[in-house]
């Protein structure tokens, strides 16, 4: 398997390539972020190139987000927007799949300010209003909830991961899985990754970015991350779904960081929701 570095390397390899293909011209690249995608800036351009790897499924998610950005611009939605300057793709090099994106400048939400909370708060709901319409199919939030099981019954999976700490989250997997079959949810187009890393806050507001989890679920999967004052936003809300779903996210976010291991943040993260679950299972939170 392509360590991370290699992934980050080849992504931004990609993007240069294609970036002349396109007449954009020499280009100094700076990686963003890296995790399942590498986001680049092209400097001295506006661009931002996302890559992933070309196979199907992440194909697939990639142009769901491309339609899922598109229909937000539309609806002026708060979010980033999509080139203008070349054809936002997807474009294709060398085992990567490439889209193109308007740099933001902005600084980076920070769950400890307050107004950055809500301004995300009110941004969020927004977004929601927005993708009301969205006229295309979007998959069941469930399936990357199950995806998340599957890695952790793959014992040749997530390495890293202690085997007592996986017989752990396929207990409590188990657990919340039943409880949120019992519990009356209504599905509706949700971004489905929304949490403050995802957020830009800019001289024009709160932008969300990243849409490529979008789907069709609870809003409370969504609104976990918000601390309770932002809450009332999204009334009615079920309270019950809340918190079934929160500790739920906090599984799928554990298990997909374990994935990135090598990465020391990842790690950190992986740790760090493992660690919440356990207390909370301890304290009896858990159903």
């Amino acid at each position: 398997m392509m360590s991370q570095l290699a992934f980050s390397a080849g992504a931004v390899t990609a993007a240069m390539e294609l970036g002349r293909r396109l007449g954009i011209g020499r280009v100094n690249p700076v990686v963003l972020h890296t995790s399942q995608h590498v986001s680049i800036r092209l400097l001295p351009t506006s661009l931002v190139a996302r890559a992933v790897r070309d196979d199907a499924q992440s194909l697939a998610r990639l142009r769901r987000e491309l339609s899922v950005g598109q229909h937000l611009a539309v609806r002026r939605a708060p979010c980033v927007r999509l080139a203008a300057a070349v054809p936002p793709g997807p474009h294709f090099s060398d085992g990567f799949a490439v889209t193109f994106w308007e740099f933001v400048s902005h600084v980076p939400a920070d769950e400890a300010n307050a107004e950055h909370t809500a301004h995300a708060a009110a941004a969020l709901n927004r977004v929601h209003q927005a993708l009301a319409d969205f006229p295309s199919k979007l998959p069941n939030f469930g399936v990357k909830i199950d995806q998340c099981h599957n890695v952790l019954q793959a014992r040749s999976a997530l390495p890293a991961l202690p085997p007592g700490d996986r017989q752990f989250l396929l207990s409590v997997y188990s657990s919340l899985r039943t409880a949120l079959d019992q519990l009356p949810v209504r599905h509706v187009p949700i971004l489905g990754d929304a949490h403050l890393g995802n957020v830009f806050i800019t001289s024009d507001g709160a932008l969300w970015n990243d849409f490529e989890d979008a789907c069709l679920g609870p809003r409370e999967w969504d609104i976990g991350f918000l601390p309770e004052p932002e809450l009332a936003t999204f009334e009615p809300l079920n309270r019950d779904a809340l918190v079934v779903l929160g500790y739920l996210r906090s599984l799928c976010v554990s298990v997909w960081c374990w994935a990135l291991a090598d990465i020391p943040e990842k790690r950190e993260a992986a740790e760090y929701h493992l660690g919440h679950l356990r207390e909370q299972a301890s304290a009896g939170r858990i159903p």
